[in-house]
């Protein structure tokens, strides 16, 4: 069934460059149509009209079947090829290019005073009299 969808796939793609190739542009008076014999046989709307609604049937064509190759192709496989491999865990944040930090269990240096810890100093609001 897959090989008879992608000979489908293969004959529309031709069909549809062929029919995009065809149609003419609307600057453009010179298309592939356009030969002595073809103005009795077709008018220029009636032409156009008609690869207009080609050109969509093609497309409608290799699109649904493109959509359902896609989906016979997914189904034969249940693995992926990365299933096995471990996934990447990188640091979302510049910190981690810095120096990691010093463990919090280990004594300042003797040499080094600790810093001082400050709390701020409340003071008293101060109180107007009258």
């Amino acid at each position: 069934m897959t090989t008879a969808l992608m000979v489908l796939q293969a004959i529309t793609s031709v069909l549809l460059i062929i029919t995009v190739l065809l149609q003419f542009g609307k600057g453009a008076e010179a298309g592939l149509m356009t030969a002595a014999g073809s103005e009795s046989i077709m008018s220029s709307s009636t032409r156009g009209n008609i690869m207009t609604k080609i050109t969509a049937i093609l497309a409608i064509i290799f699109l649904g079947n493109s959509i359902l190759l896609a989906r016979l192709q997914d189904s034969k496989f249940e693995k992926s090829l990365l299933d096995s491999e471990k996934p990447v865990s990188r640091p979302l944040n510049s910190d981690a290019q810095q120096a990691p930090a010093a463990p919090a269990n280990t004594a300042a240096p003797a040499n080094q005073a600790a810093p001082a810890t400050t709390t701020p100093a409340t003071t008293p609001a101060p109180t107007t009299t009258k």
